[in-house]
């Protein structure tokens, strides 16, 4: 099942939203163009259950608001006579009505998903209980309806979908006489009623076979301009100035930069965003499957247009999981169009490459290879802890490459999560000492923010007694009296915003200690880590709870979700690598 059409996320929740546009006509009543109401709940399946009855009670409210009006404005103000309507009025009278039904249209195929032309043979309404068939959609009995009802004197079209048709800010309700029907007026409305119905069902076929461009098939319901319309340009400018876009990390920025450039070069800079549909994506697509890696440095004083159609060779193009990257980043801008109200649907979603390999799940390590990284001359003796640590000497340096392994292994910790550690992040918590894992807010230089991965990322864990045996309490100290802020300062950030020269280092590491194979890196230590808990019969809450993970299911809406310092402590000092022998790095 695809996401419902009024699902939304506010920035900074991980709530779901139910999430409409008011009808043109009710905005005056609602005091607003949109409504947002929590759905009280960050899991999407149980979202899409809440958010149709959420959809149902607002279409309700918008036909009590309708009926409210019409009742008050014939006691008020009284009829008018369809034959006293001029050609312009008639024209807004139905443009009003096709607003209602396009909001009703995006109700019925809220849960539709796309399908193949040849599998489209039917499409329900969800309201009356109609099946259309693409070849013949009902049309002759949408016509014959429209007249049975008006020349009833009753201008409504099917009464539980559409309400009185009116014209626009007007609250008087429009009255046929039997006579009218033979009337230039009414055959005027019925001729438009007929077209927007066929309009209406052009619409939804569209929907059901993928197409999500706001687009309009007869000119007179092309979808109206609205005040503030965003060009492309405009559009770009917004999305980058949205604070969270400000912690991005230099390579997601970078990524968007790549992405906004060719966006802009394909589509211009001045096109209204309203117009890049789903071929314009593709498009987008197409170019980006064309272009080989560092294409700006590579052809510097060319367009990326131009160097997409240079038709390298293929083993000299983008990886399929990079061409993601650029597909994922347009459609976030393309997203945050939808949810600002400047386009109706995100026409590129789901346009992601299929057979994008995943990321290698990582091994842990062995008792064996444990033995060799911490039997390196490192942690035995080296020359040094810069380009001499794999050289066996008298020196045994204890800064970020010594103890960031020891951490990683004792810890579970992401390598990041380590080496942004700030002296202060080491401290007692309930009586127990933890080092604690959490994200800076905006007030933070990008240079020296810290980060996490998601949201249950942000914990705490206890200080294994291991690593206080090894004499890590001690470097914290001496740190503390250096006045360094940071606990291993002499690990730095690379260019991307991440710490990737410890990266490459620590490969480098495995490779000297004889260790090296395609599916182990620094990420192994967390999978150790697991394996750890699960021979030491950790619950499973405190496994979430120390390796950050996420749980699902309904039993996390239960209770408070804390779990205290002490009972986090008592199943970490089970942890243990039996086979591995740190005595040799005993603190003296």
């Amino acid at each position: 099942m695809s996401r419902h059409t009024y699902l939304a996320q506010r920035k900074g929740s991980a709530n779901w939203y139910f999430k409409v546009k008011v009808p043109h006509d009710l905005i005056a009543a609602f005091g607003r163009e949109q409504v947002w109401k929590s759905l009280r709940t960050s899991d999407l399946a149980e979202a899409k259950r809440r958010v149709r009855d959420e959809a149902d009670a607002f279409d309700k409210q918008c036909r009590a608001m309708r009926d409210r009006a019409a009742t008050d404005g014939q006691d008020t103000v009284g009829s008018v006579a369809l034959t006293s309507l001029n050609e312009a009025a008639i024209y807004k009278m139905v443009a009003s009505w096709f607003d209602t039904l396009t909001v009703d249209r995006e109700r019925r195929h809220a849960v539709a998903v796309p399908i193949d032309r040849d599998e489209a043979l039917i499409a329900l309404d969800q309201d009356e209980g109609t099946l259309y068939d693409p070849d013949d959609l009902g049309l002759d009995a949408a016509y014959q309806t429209a007249v049975r009802l008006l020349q009833a004197n009753d201008v409504r079209l099917v009464r539980r979908k559409l309400d009185p048709i009116r014209a626009a800010g007007s609250p008087m309700r429009f009255v046929v006489a039997h006579d009218d029907a033979a009337s230039d007026q009414f055959r005027q409305l019925l001729a438009l009623l007929r077209r927007g119905q066929l309009e209406d069902i052009h619409r939804s076929r569209a929907r059901l076979t993928g197409d999500y461009q706001d687009r309009s098939f007869d000119p007179v319901f092309k979808p109206r301009a609205e005040p503030g319309g965003k060009s492309l340009a405009q559009a770009i400018v917004a999305f980058r100035a949205e604070p969270q876009r400000a912690t991005l990390i230099a390579k997601s920025q970078q990524t968007y930069d790549v992405v906004f450039r060719l966006a802009e070069e394909l589509f211009g800079t001045d096109r209204p965003i309203r117009e890049i549909g789903r071929e314009d994506c593709k498009t987008f697509r197409a170019t980006v499957q064309a272009l080989p890696p560092n294409a700006a440095k590579r052809f510097p004083g060319r367009t990326l247009v131009e160097v997409a159609g240079l038709k390298l060779p293929t083993t000299d193009r983008l990886h399929t999981t990079t061409v993601n990257h650029y597909v994922h980043g347009l459609s976030a801008l393309m997203n945050y169009a939808h949810n600002e109200g400047w386009i109706v649907q995100n026409p590129g979603k789901g346009l992601a490459l299929k057979g994008a390999k995943k990321r290698h799940r990582r091994d842990p390590f062995t008792a064996s290879e444990l033995t060799s990284i911490f039997r390196a001359p490192l942690y035995t003796g080296c020359q040094d802890d810069e380009n001499g640590y794999a050289k066996p000497g008298p020196n045994r340096p204890q800064r970020g490459r010594f103890w960031i392994p020891l951490v990683g292994l004792y810890t579970g910790m992401r390598q990041g999560e380590i080496a942004q550690l700030r002296t202060e992040d080491v401290r007692p918590f309930q009586g127990v000492l933890c080092l604690f894992i959490a994200a800076d807010g905006d007030d933070v230089d990008e240079a020296d923010r810290k980060r996490v991965k998601t949201e249950a990322g942000e914990r705490y864990v206890p200080v294994h007694p291991m690593l206080k045996e090894v004499g890590f309490l001690q470097h914290v100290e001496r740190m503390h009296k250096a006045g360094s802020k940071r606990l291993f300062p002499d690990i730095v950030r690379g260019a991307d915003g991440y710490f990737s020269p410890f990266s490459k280092w620590f490969s480098r590491f495995l490779a000297e200690a004889g260790v090296k194979r395609d599916r182990n890196a620094f990420h192994s230590f967390r999978h150790t880590f697991r394996d750890a808990m699960r021979e030491a019969s950790v619950p499973p809450d405190v496994v979430t709870a120390l390796g950050g993970w996420v749980r699902g299911g309904m039993e996390e809406h239960y209770g408070s979700g804390r779990i205290t310092a002490s009972v986090l402590q008592e199943h970490i000092q089970r942890i243990r690598y039996d086979g591995l022998d740190l005595s040799h790095l005993a603190a003296r």
